[in-house]
């Protein structure tokens, strides 16, 4: 009896869990691609400090996942482009990453070079 109720609690722990999808994340390395990305193809976002920015206006934390999403499908488009800007922490970036996951993106590409301040990508 005590192996039954152990596999009735294992199986409803495993029916409980949920299976989420998240986007591919790729590191992106400058130049070198073959095939280069058409920027109509992407949005591009910057992290900055604790914060993401799209076309120098920053994104409200708060909505991030929305106004991303609403982004994406403005543009008809399905790809991130994630550049960080200089002197950003490492934890910034995966908490930064962390929020675009839960978007509707199904990649999300994040450049290996860092922004110099007062620079846009």
């Amino acid at each position: 009896m005590l192996i039954a109720l152990f596999a009735l609690g294992l199986c409803a722990d495993v029916l409980a869990q949920e299976k989420q999808e998240f986007p591919r994340i790729s590191l992106c390395g400058p130049g070198g691609g073959k095939n280069p990305v058409n920027p109509d193809e992407f949005i591009i976002l910057v992290i900055e400090g604790p914060n993401l920015f799209y076309d120098t206006n920053p994104i409200p934390g708060a909505d991030a996942v929305g106004f991303v999403n609403k982004l994406l499908k403005t543009k008809g488009v399905s790809y991130i482009g994630v550049y960080t800007r200089e002197g950003t922490k490492f934890g910034q970036v995966v908490q930064a990453l962390d929020v675009l996951r839960k978007t509707d993106a199904k990649n999300i590409g994040v450049s290996m070079t860092e922004l110099p301040m007062g620079r846009d990508p």
